[in-house]
């Protein structure tokens, strides 16, 4: 019995479909800066030059343009910490903690109305798991976690506790942007990452040798 081939009409016009979700989420972004974090579905339409019944085809609803709007903006906040922590000394450890605060408080603080969009999740998802940080915390973690590693064990320190601390250094970095985000006045991003660095920093100080 001869396997069935995908037709090659269905694989182009999944190609389309998915090239025109990615044009509609940039349109979403375009009406989000300049409507703000509460932009309505009518205001997106309207930018992307469309009815909201094509923009509810190709998402199903708010929550699913929320979604992959959420994906969006992980993935250029990913680009832009991993081009961070490349560019960081990793054999100093303060060096790379304020390297990493800033770039993600200068990503954040770059499209403020984005990021509050993201941290706002629709009241109309049925998925009550789904998280505004999504699975970036655990991809830098895990960057980090590497980063940390190498510093201990180029100094002959134990690297068992990187994981830990990795994790533990992005998830409090973007707590600390949450609330830095959230305040009013807003305090000056340079002031947030030599809180941020200080207390890690001189955590990290007093690792002991093995």
């Amino acid at each position: 019995m001869t396997e069935a081939r995908p037709d090659g009409r269905d694989t182009r016009w999944e190609a389309h479909r998915a090239q025109r979700r990615r044009e509609l989420v940039s349109h979403a972004l375009r009406a989000i800066r300049a409507h703000g974090a509460s932009v309505g579905m009518d205001e997106i339409a309207t930018r992307a030059g469309t009815s909201k019944t094509v923009v509810y085809r190709h998402f199903g609803d708010r929550a699913g343009l929320y979604a992959a709007v959420v994906d969006s903006v992980h993935d250029y906040i990913h680009a832009g910490l991993t081009a961070a922590l490349e560019q960081s000394v990793t054999g100093d450890l303060t060096a790379l903690i304020r390297d990493l605060s800033d770039a993600y408080l200068r990503l954040v603080e770059r499209d403020p109305e984005i990021y509050r969009f993201v941290l706002h999740r629709p009241p109309s998802a049925e998925d009550l798991t789904l998280d505004p940080a999504g699975a970036l915390t655990d991809r830098m973690g895990h960057h980090v976690a590497d980063a940390i590693a190498a510093n201990l064990i180029s100094r002959g320190l134990d690297p068992s506790p990187s994981i830990t601390w990795g994790h533990g250094l992005v998830g409090f970095i973007r707590a600390a942007a949450d609330q830095w985000m959230a305040s009013e006045p807003r305090p000056p991003r340079d002031t947030v990452v030599a809180d941020i660095t200080t207390l890690f920093s001189a955590a990290l100080s007093g690792v002991p040798a093995r």
